[in-house]
């Protein structure tokens, strides 16, 4: 009967150790060393069963639309599978939309849930797709072993690296979307489950049973469609109504639009969703004979999931949300869609308000538009929430199903070309928009320049990291037959460059231009000629030095404005043009754009910043901004910050109420003085602060203030996500103060002389209320979202805090070049979900890992620990 109470014993002698933790050193000291090699040992034998008793081997993933309703047998006997030995290899098979996908995320959620290790050290989760890339997968599998691969290692070298991290480890790999047989050990790097690694094991889906042999799966399970009763009853439970309960005509006709679904989760749940507020029986006859109509089937998806989905995608309720789930479509197969990228080229085609107000609201309005419009695509189950909540997906089924309806009734809505969309010449005339990344014009003949100057009715032009875009293709763009169509047109990272050509102030109504990450050097006056433009996005335009005050200065409809990380000199002679004509000044920004709302910038020069603070209408629409020497600084230069940083406490009361993004540079002519103090009560919006090259030796340290937590008030809750300072020289210590709520990543780079990192700073300074403080030193809510913590090149830290860190979200610690750090403060109850601890092996083999009184936790953290 000992071995079922050893968990039990794990979870609890620890907190009795560090409970009586008072009592045993003052036993130790009466009755000597031998009793205190015993203690020693007891804690740490604790420790490691503790450490082991919470260790999480999974991460979450987020569950689709389809539920795991009347699949309990399917999944008891996968998990029967996962519980026996001579079982290595389990295929799930069955067709698309059965629910497969959402069976192997349960799987996986298990052990999230659980958080017990049980047979496994870890489980990876990885969505392979249709079209297989072997180096995204491998990706995949390398961030959650903490790896870096090389890009300039080949996929085989990559394997290697793979093969020797895995074999090491008792793995379970969760493979989504098979579509194709994949020698998973010679092409990826996963090993075989065998030998030593007999109790690893990999499970997969796939559509085909055949995909299955290939795999030399040992177990394959079919998923089958629900029967009768489970249909009804997942069906039943999206509807709004309990008309079809009350009214027995509608209950009859429910029955047949639910038996066309076929007994297939997604579809029950899509059309279920459809007609959850449908109450007149004439709408439910006309759904039974929607649902008869048997479109052509598409070659590898089952002619009922389409016919479903087709009738899900026709019952949404305006022909916005299908013009923009057929946006959608265009992103590739499984790739996580940015939402606030989504939404900026939805307002563009005018897609959430121009119906309402013809584009003449606000930004926020027009972007909460676009929010509520995702949200009822989320609602309707066509869109599925990603990784992050800043993200969506589809599933790959609905997108098979856009896919259809652009082939087959292109003529009827907002079609599209893709990579992987197949357009006939003739039909060109109907596309309306074209997404291509990192596509070649000059290799690529599906996608030559003709393909799409020939497209005249395009609303939409996305060619991002698009190699071949020559000024004559640009020129074609903007002055051929889509020049009085096009309302969106980004290049970010495409290798356009010199000057944009002047034809581009014909697009008259353009209202998105993305010109993000270009080599562009100068801007056209005539690009002053788009009065309908409302985004213009020019960010990180590294050698952009011209732009003519026409060019930006009459755009009477301009929103947003992101000029952040653009070299431009706010303060170089106005007449400098190469043709003579005024160049932009910040003044022209303050008198014209009426209508901006969201400012983006970079200032370079002492006296930029002075102007720029002396405008209340800069200072309180601008989100981001970068202070950095355009040069750097000599000694007859007028400081940066002004003396004792005026300027930067100008910053932080004329700017703090709109910030959302923050970089500061020292001034290495004029090194600060003092102790540089940030309260963030100042700053309540700011997400992102970065600190880089403060060098001074009359600066001896950093501190930040979060916030004096009071769970009954959330006014004062600080933002900030994530904190940055790199190159910085003289400061001896960095000091967090009181809560950081938001707080998800810290990273400390180059700097010479730090000596401390102090993240239990809150406690010590007495910030935290009267209570707050527990045995371990800090309480979770202090850092309750941190994820992150990366030391790299700090030869002189030699502390990251004085008590064990209580840090409940910490995945990742890195830790590189920091030779005088021979103490790390970690115990296993305060890090449940680290993950990985990446640092070179000479430094670890002589670490020392500090758990509550002292006792040694390292043996806790070794599989944890990657050499990197």
């Amino acid at each position: 009967m000992l071995l079922p109470t050893m968990p039990i014993l794990a979870c609890i002698l620890p907190a009795v150790t560090i409970l009586c933790q008072p009592v045993l050193d003052a036993f130790q000291g009466c009755v000597g060393d031998q009793a205190q090699r015993f203690f020693g040992f007891l804690t740490n034998w604790a420790g490691g069963l503790f450490a082991r008793c919470w260790e999480n081997p999974a991460e979450e993933v987020p569950e689709s639309a389809s539920e795991v309703v009347g699949a309990e047998d399917t999944l008891s006997v996968i998990r029967s599978h996962l519980n026996d030995d001579s079982v290595k290899i389990i295929g799930i098979y069955g067709m698309g939309g059965v629910g497969k996908t959402t069976i192997l995320q349960r799987i996986n959620n298990e052990f999230f849930e659980s958080g017990r290790q049980g047979s496994f050290d870890r489980v990876i989760w990885v969505t392979v797709s249709q079209t297989v890339s072997i180096p995204n997968i491998q990706k995949q599998i390398a961030e959650r072993l903490g790896l870096s691969l090389s890009d300039s290692v080949t996929e085989g070298g990559n394997a290697g690296v793979l093969l020797k991290a895995l074999s090491k480890e008792r793995f379970l790999v969760l493979l989504d979307d098979i579509w194709r047989a994949i020698d998973l050990q010679g092409e990826i790097g996963i090993p075989k489950p065998q030998g030593r690694r007999r109790n690893s094991k990999i499970v997969f889906t796939t559509r085909s049973s055949q995909v299955c042999n290939g795999m030399d799966a040992d177990k394959k399970v079919r998923v089958k469609p629900l029967d009768k009763a489970a249909s009804r009853e997942l069906f039943c439970s999206k509807l709004r109504t309990e008309v079809i309960r009350t009214n027995p005509g509608i209950g009859l006709l429910s029955q047949q639009v639910i038996d066309k679904c076929g007994g297939l989760p997604l579809a029950l749940i899509t059309v279920g969703r459809a007609m959850a507020d449908r109450e007149d029986i004439q709408d439910w006859e006309d759904a039974v004979k929607a649902l008869d109509h048997r479109p052509e089937r598409l070659e590898g998806m089952d002619d009922q999931v389409l016919r479903c989905l087709k009738f899900s995608y026709d019952y949404l309720k305006k022909d916005n949300m299908r013009s923009a789930l057929l946006f959608c479509a265009m992103y590739e197969e499984d790739e996580e869609i940015r939402i606030p990228e989504l939404v900026d080229y939805w307002v563009g085609e005018g897609l959430v308000d121009d119906e309402n107000d013809g584009g003449e609201g606000s930004m926020n309005d027009a972007r909460a538009a676009g929010q509520a419009l995702i949200n009822k695509l989320l609602d309707a189950c066509l869109l599925e929430p990603g990784t992050w909540s800043s993200r969506v997906k589809m599933h790959d089924a609905v997108r098979d199903m856009a896919l259809w309806i652009n082939r087959h009734e292109y003529n009827k809505v907002d079609g599209f070309l893709a990579w992987d969309s197949i357009i006939r010449r003739e039909d060109r005339e109907h596309i309306k928009r074209i997404r291509l990344r990192y596509k070649d014009l000059e290799e690529d003949a599906r996608f030559n320049p003709d393909v799409i100057l020939s497209c005249s009715s395009n609303r939409t032009l996305l060619l991002q990291g698009v190699r071949g875009l020559r000024p004559p293709i640009l020129q074609g763009i903007a002055s051929g037959s889509m020049k009085s169509t096009l309302r969106v047109l980004d290049l970010w990272d495409s290798d356009t460059r010199g000057e944009l050509p002047a034809e581009v102030g014909l697009m008259a109504e353009l209202r998105f231009l993305g010109l993000s990450s270009t080599r562009i050097t100068s801007l056209p006056k005539e690009l002053g000629n788009l009065v309908k433009l409302r985004q213009l996005e020019l960010r990180y335009t590294n050698i952009l030095e011209q732009i003519p005050q026409e060019a930006i200065a009459g755009l009477r409809s301009l929103q947003v404005l992101d000029m952040s990380y653009t070299v431009y000199d706010w303060e170089a002679d106005p007449r400098g043009g190469e043709d003579g004509g005024r160049q932009l000044e910040l003044g022209d920004l303050e008198a014209g754009l009426p209508r901006l709302e969201e400012l983006s910038i970079q200032l370079g020069t002492p006296r930029a910043l002075e102007r720029f603070l002396n405008s209340v209408k800069l200072c309180s629409r601008t989100r981001e901004l970068q202070v950095k020497m355009r040069h750097r600084s000599q000694s007859e230069d007028p400081p940066l910050y002004g003396e004792g940083g005026s300027l930067l406490r100008r910053v932080f009361s004329r700017m703090g109420r709109s910030l959302k993004k923050l970089e500061l540079q020292g001034d290495y002519a004029h090194p600060w003085e003092g102790g540089l103090r940030i309260s963030l009560d100042q700053l309540p919006l700011l997400e992102d602060l970065r600190l880089v090259s403060f060098r001074s030796e009359w600066m001896p340290e950093v501190v930040l203030v979060g916030s004096n937590f009071n769970p009954r008030s959330s006014s004062n809750i600080v933002r900030l996500s994530r904190f940055d300072m790199r190159m910085c020289c003289g400061q001896k210590a960095l000091k967090l103060v009181g809560a950081f709520p938001c707080l998800q990543e810290i990273h400390l780079y180059n700097c010479s002389t730090m000596e401390e990192l102090a993240l239990d700073e809150g406690v010590a300074a007495g910030i935290a209320e009267e209570g707050t403080q527990d045995d371990a030193g800090l309480l979770d809510r202090h850092f309750p979202m941190l994820r992150k913590v990366n030391l790299i090149s700090l030869p002189a830290l030699k502390s990251i805090g004085r008590r064990p860190l209580r840090l409940p979200e910490l995945r990742v610690i890195l830790v590189n070049r920091c030779p005088e750090l021979r103490r790390i403060p970690l115990d296993p109850a305060g890090v449940p979900m680290l993950e990985t601890i990446t640092a070179e092996r000479e430094w670890w083999d002589t670490v020392v890992c500090a758990g509550s009184g002292g006792h040694d936790t390292k043996p806790d953290f070794e599989k944890r620990f990657l050499e990197g």
